[in-house]
């Protein structure tokens, strides 16, 4: 009869394959990507409270800029740790990141679009209510003047 472990254990008497080694790497992992989750989110918050209301009227793009920058870090840090994708071969990591850099170049396209759709249907509508958005209001002429 041969000498073989029993109950999963291996010759030593470890756990074999149920350590709690992997389970202490696993939740001080999630740990690191809490607190780096929440140390970019403070950042945002700061940003917001502190900083965006005093940016100067000209550098305002700078906002936007910003919180979708650190949305996509959020979100890129998310996948890359929680979906694994951080551990995949470079044609796995491709086959993901450029479909979803169409699908981001497809919303700003419709979005631009859009908006020039908006601003052409302003500017050649012939119903009044539509233009009537768009114009600032003219005093009314005074008496007796012609229009």
């Amino acid at each position: 009869m041969s000498e073989a472990p029993s109950h999963g254990h291996d010759a030593a008497g470890h756990d074999a394959g149920h350590g709690h080694q992997g389970t202490t790497m696993t939740t001080k992992r999630i740990w690191t990507v809490f607190w780096i989750l929440l140390g970019i989110t403070l950042v945002e918050v700061v940003w917001g409270m502190k900083v965006s209301h005093t940016i100067p009227h000209q550098y305002e793009w700078l906002n936007p800029v910003f919180f979708l920058s650190m949305t996509f870090v959020k979100a890129g840090y998310i996948v890359a740790e929680f979906m694994h994708l951080r551990y995949e071969v470079t044609a796995m990591i491709r086959s993901v990141l450029i479909p979803l850099l169409l699908f981001i170049w497809f919303v700003l396209a419709f979005c631009f679009d859009g908006a020039s759709w908006l601003h052409l249907r302003q500017a050649y509508s012939y119903n009044p209510n539509d233009k009537q958005a768009t114009q600032t209001e003219q005093p009314a002429p005074a008496e007796g003047t012609l229009k």
